[in-house]
């Protein structure tokens, strides 16, 4: 039918979150189909209520770009609570690995290993901050600042940005502390294990995340080349 047609083709147009883009794929479908009830309802035949109930709808050009728009919003807001919820937890867990290590320990750090490490640690309280305000922007934030496909973009290559940023600075940390050449029992215990695949599955996760972001704010594929509806 026209109306399917036109949902496939609105589909093909949109990138995000899976579960949103199908509810709203649902939501769209269930106005297509009561708007041609009451056109068939009027005394139209089946085939030209739903014709006109899509015509009336608007074209899939006029109508993805405000739809991706909140998809790359609703995947913004995503990858902006993960890289703050990620960083807070990978400061918490840093802070801890710290504490129980150093047990014990007679070193004293260097000023430049200070430095990079009071660096890091302030960095991640901006991150923090900077995500949650990013997500509330994203969400109802955005009825009252203008925001769209490029903070998006620019959501996604942040989280890019951080990931890489911690990734460096929590690598030169390592490599310059005691631990780096230490491998105790506590070092092997469950949850240092738990820890470490954390700390390494959590940046793989970002990364996946901003590119998602990046995706969901390019040009939609109906802005690139027409997605014309057939009726069956």
């Amino acid at each position: 039918m026209v109306i399917d047609a036109y949902v496939t083709s609105l589909g093909a147009s949109l990138r995000g979150p899976r579960a949103a883009k199908r509810e709203l794929l649902t939501e769209v479908r269930d106005s297509l189909h009561d708007a041609a009830a009451h056109h068939e309802s009027a005394g139209l035949p089946a085939p030209a209520a739903a014709r006109l109930a899509v015509d009336e709808f608007g074209t899939v050009r006029e109508l993805a770009a405000d739809y991706q728009r909140e998809l790359a919003l609703l995947q913004a807001r995503r990858t902006a609570l993960l890289v703050a919820g990620a960083v807070a937890a990978q400061q918490v867990i840093s802070e801890v690995a710290w504490r129980s290590a150093a047990t014990g320990w007679s070193w004293q750090p260097s000023w430049g290993y200070m430095v990079l490490a009071r660096t890091v640690d302030y960095a991640g309280y901006s991150v923090v901050l900077l995500g949650l305000l990013a997500a509330v922007a994203c969400g109802a934030g955005s009825r009252f600042v203008s925001v769209g496909g490029g903070f998006a973009r620019a959501t996604g290559m942040a989280a890019i940005g951080v990931c890489a940023f911690f990734v460096l600075g929590g690598a030169a940390l390592s490599a310059l502390s005691p631990t780096w050449h230490a491998t105790t029992s506590a070092s092997l215990s469950p949850p240092a294990l738990a820890a470490a695949v954390i700390t390494t599955a959590t940046p793989v996760w970002m990364v996946y995340s901003g590119l998602r972001c990046l995706r969901a704010a390019a040009p939609t594929r109906s802005a690139l080349g027409r997605h014309p509806v057939q009726e069956a």
